[in-house]
């Protein structure tokens, strides 16, 4: 073969008009799908390498098969998402068309599932979340893939998915059209898709996502036959079962069994499905390598065996149970230690049984059976206001957990990280020094402490961070969110923290339990002067006894209460001191990378 072949140039002209030619280098065959092949594409200027797909313009001569790339082109560039191939850019020479992707190196849910025949639930709900989360985005721009399958779902050098190949997709011009074509592929097309007479839009890709998940579990199709006819009368007759030798939580067999309806409009919306049992169970923030070629081992798989019951109620949704081996958190810019991210915001070891005490000494104000009149309690409210002092807590803060950890700001000024693998930092506001908790458990009440200015090798990645964190949230900070002074001696700094779907809860090192709500209210419990101090919707903020409060009229106040209640108590109750205990998580998938809580 002539290696000039492998050399395909692009003309490009610039803004000035002055043309110049772009040379690319062709090299290995990734794979291929209608009239297109894909190939690793290196530019050998900055020799960054992409995924090109090749298109024949010999099969573009038909006026349907050029409109239908005009039209993948116009989706693709137009999408933009965390979990949908990055689009580069497309160009043509006499032969070909060309569209440079995002590579991604680890080849696509299709080959790992054929070298490993199945995968486990906890992969699969992984993998689900990510794919719920490019669905989200798509359907919220009316863009509908219609070729929702496991060789269109690739995996990038950091196991994330990214859904690619749009040469099905549609755009729709407005929410209640409906799409005639009948297109796909036969094990994942939907069933009105097959009929064709009411047309179809969103809930086909609902319908694949069924199938994939399935799939993923069993290790095959739900409706694959030998012959694409006999599987397309499975599906119209939605014929499939379970399969007796595959273990099937039955939480996936509920997801499946709802997802897979063959009436489009009785199937879950994407927001149902992120909201059922299968899904609110534990997630992992990221897998590891491994995991491509060989099962989970047992360790990985215990750290979220915890069942749905026990968690959906309290919306404590996916990655919400912290403490996963290092082995199996993967950063590029932060890898240390054995442990990792966050222990669960109440202890569960014998060594922070002081801890515990702390968490059931405002649990058991919760019980209390006070039989006060609205009078005393007015009283009591009013003696609150005069003589509490509202806690030292968090203010704002960054989530950037899919990194590197928790940055967040104090009301005393002080700035701290809870890093990923449990290590915390934390500074004054005169930034003159900081303080260091290592994550073993017998040494947090004794920080290393240094100077800002000189410190030795081993902290310079965490105080880079540090300043890096200090720097977006000073942009943030306006001097009235400053309420206290720095405390003598050690700093206040966040022990533990989990984040579930209604509310982010921090352990402060001053005995706070600090639950800030989606709708910006707020309560901060003190177990030391048994206090609550409230802050509703308007901003508002109010400091009860903790017997007051717990006898006031206002319901807004009360359901918040109780449900911070129902959430400490579940954490305690799922407190053993054994090898298979588990933390909690932070950090969702539908959440966005940097969040600032104002």
């Amino acid at each position: 073969m002539d290696s000039r072949s492998n050399y395909i140039q692009e003309k490009i002209k610039s803004s000035s008009g002055e043309a110049y030619i772009r040379k690319w280098v062709k090299g290995n065959f990734l794979g291929k799908g209608g009239f297109a092949k894909v190939y690793e594409f290196m530019n050998t200027e900055t020799r960054e390498t992409f995924a090109a797909k090749v298109i024949p313009k010999e099969s573009l001569l038909k006026k349907r098969a050029k409109q239908k790339l005009i039209s993948e082109i116009k989706i693709h560039k137009s999408v933009k998402h965390k979990h949908v191939v990055g689009f580069e850019h497309y160009f043509e020479d006499s032969s070909c068309v060309y569209i440079l992707l995002n590579l991604c190196p680890n080849q696509s849910l299709n080959e790992l599932l054929k070298r490993r025949k199945r995968l486990h639930e906890i992969e699969v709900r992984y993998y689900t979340l990510q794919i719920v989360s490019a669905l989200e985005y798509l359907h919220k721009n009316r863009v509908i893939h219609r070729d929702l399958k496991l060789g269109n779902l690739f995996i990038n050098e950091d196991m994330d998915l990214k859904l690619g190949d749009f040469g099905l997709a549609a755009k729709l011009d407005f929410d209640g059209e409906r799409k005639r074509t009948i297109c796909g592929t036969p094990n994942y097309i939907a069933p009105e898709v097959l009929e064709g007479r009411n047309g179809h839009s969103y809930e086909v890709d609902i319908w694949s996502l069924g199938v994939i998940i399935y799939t993923l579990i069993v290790g095959k199709p739900p409706f694959e036959t030998s012959n694409v006819k006999s599987t397309y009368d499975k599906i119209r007759k939605n014929s499939y079962y379970f399969p007796e030798h595959v273990s099937i939580s039955k939480e996936a067999k509920s997801l499946i069994k709802l997802v897979l309806n063959s009436n489009p409009t009785k199937r879950p919306t994407l927001e149902d499905i992120k909201d059922h049992q299968f899904l609110v169970l534990p997630s992992p923030p990221t897998l590891h390598p491994s995991l491509l070629a060989c099962p989970p081992t047992k360790t990985f798989i215990n750290k979220y065996s915890i069942t749905a019951s026990t968690t959906e109620s309290l919306g404590i949704k996916k990655n919400n149970f912290l403490g996963m081996s290092g082995k199996y958190y993967s950063s590029k810019n932060l890898k240390s230690g054995k442990e990792n991210i966050l222990t669960k915001i109440v202890p569960n070891t014998a060594k922070d049984t002081r801890d515990k005490a702390n968490t059931e000494n405002i649990l058991s104000g919760f019980r209390l059976s006070s039989r006060t009149t609205r009078k005393e309690d007015q009283k009591m409210s009013e003696i609150a206001l005069k003589s509490f002092e509202v806690p030292i807590h968090a203010k704002k803060w960054i989530d950037y957990t899919t990194k590197y950890g928790l940055g967040y700001v104090l009301s005393d000024g002080s700035i701290g990280v809870f890093f990923n693998d449990a290590t915390k930092i934390i500074c004054d506001s005169s930034t003159k020094g900081f303080q260091y908790y290592e994550k073993n458990k017998s040494m947090e009440d004794s920080p290393i402490k240094h100077s800002l200015s000189e410190y030795p090798d081993k902290f310079e990645k965490k105080v880079t961070l540090l300043h890096h964190f200090k720097s977006y949230l000073d942009q943030n900070t306006k001097p009235e969110d400053i309420e206290h002074s720095s405390p003598s001696g050690n700093l206040i700094y966040i022990k533990k923290w989990i984040k579930t779907r209604h509310a982010k809860i921090f352990r402060m090192s001053n005995k706070v339990v600090q639950v800030y709500f989606k709708d910006k209210t707020e309560i901060l419990l003190c177990s030391t002067n048994r206090q609550i101090t409230y802050t509703d919707k308007q901003g508002q903020r109010n400091t009860y006894p903790l017997e007051a409060a717990l006898e006031s009229t206002n319901e807004e106040m009360n359901k918040r209460m109780q449900y911070t209640k129902n959430i400490l108590s579940h954490l305690l109750q799922n407190n053993p001191n054994s090898r298979g205990s588990h933390r909690a998580k932070t950090g969702e998938a539908t959440s966005p990378r940097h969040e600032i809580v104002v």
